[in-house]
């Protein structure tokens, strides 16, 4: 048998698609749906990993997907962190911005101190620092890898070799008397 493709490279291209989802602005709100978007790149992940795959190697396997998803998990991490603080430091924090101009939408709904305390709370967790950079990849490399997994699991099911369904003649009934 020959030998199996790398699993890096898949990897990498479904961790970078995780990346993008999840820091770029309005576009990360679709991980607001059970993470779809990091579930997305563990299944490309497997995808990209079972158009390597020739017909004379092993089939892909459960665990191939579980390695693709977690390890797609990690590079979409750190892929994730970085895009988040080029955001950051190009564009500002954009999802607060839009957030509190909503807010004030509904001023006349909401008091006036507490809407103050929001925009305070916001002002001070949402600048470029550091910390919010650890912050971000310290969530990242935790929830990546799990949800990876998932999509790796869910790109198992749906990109597997289907079992080939025999030409097999039904039995006869028997003959009435």
């Amino acid at each position: 048998m020959p030998e199996r493709p790398s699993k890096l490279l898949p990897a990498v291209y479904g961790g970078i698609i995780m990346g993008v989802i999840s820091a770029v602005p309005f576009l990360n709100l679709l991980n607001c749906l059970c993470c779809a978007g990091i579930m997305l790149g563990g299944l490309m992940s497997v995808f990209f990993y079972k158009n390597d795959l020739s017909p004379t190697m092993m089939p892909l396997s459960s665990t191939d997907g579980l390695q693709l998803g977690a390890l797609a998990g990690v590079f979409g991490a750190i892929a994730g962190t970085i895009l988040h603080a080029i955001t950051l430091a190009a564009f500002g924090n954009i999802g607060s911005e839009t957030a509190m101009q909503i807010l004030r939408g509904f001023a006349d709904q909401i008091p006036p101190d507490v809407l103050d305390q929001i925009e305070t709370g916001m002002q001070q967790s949402g600048g470029f620092s550091g910390l919010s950079i650890l912050w971000t990849f310290f969530t990242s490399i935790i929830i990546d890898p799990l949800f990876g997994l998932l999509g790796g699991l869910i790109g198992y099911s749906v990109f597997k070799q289907k079992p080939q369904m025999m030409n097999v003649q039904p039995p006869t009934p028997p003959a009435q008397p």
